[in-house]
């Protein structure tokens, strides 16, 4: 019984070190406690044009409601051009989005929507609809780009919100 407790407790203090809580009685990974959360709109202006990880692609925001809707659908629209010359819109190109918060973390998300944003593609120009921000705070559109046998992604920040 004693050996069980003392592994119960190492696993306990080694999952928080590591970033994350384990409930020793459950099982479960828990979010980290230090996250930081916001219940205010967050204040800085969108990002509106990122080049890709690699350069092979620049993703432009070229319409976002503002201020962006709190807990209410909303549309952007994006605009896909070649890396090398940002001025070709790459009418092949397909996106796929995701939006989620970091929450302080530096790579991936904490979380994700709780819709799914439906993408249409049409000579460059991308509509995203059925956006959907249930928290304030700092969002990241994550949008991969797929043309010509290549892939890249490009991140860009988006702040919820306004009333």
């Amino acid at each position: 019984m004693i050996r069980t407790r003392q592994i119960l407790a190492i696993v306990a203090v080694f999952g928080t070190l590591g970033g994350f809580a384990v409930a020793a009685d459950q099982g479960e990974t828990k979010m980290p406690m230090n996250m930081p959360m916001s219940d205010a709109p967050a204040h800085f202006k969108p990002t509106r044009s990122a080049y890709t990880e690699h350069h092979l692609f620049l993703v432009k925001l070229l319409e976002v409601p503002t201020p962006i809707p709190y807990e209410k659908y909303f549309i952007i629209r994006l605009g896909v051009y070649d890396g090398a010359a940002p001025h070709k819109k790459l009418s092949d190109a397909t996106v796929d989005v995701y939006a989620g918060m970091r929450h302080g973390m530096k790579t991936g998300f904490a979380h994700g929507m709780n819709s799914s944003p439906k993408v249409a593609t049409d000579g460059g120009i991308v509509d995203v609809s059925g956006m959907y921000f249930h928290m304030m705070g700092a969002w990241t559109l994550k949008a991969t780009v797929r043309q010509g046998g290549k892939e890249d992604v490009a991140y860009l920040q988006l702040p919820c919100c306004g009333q």
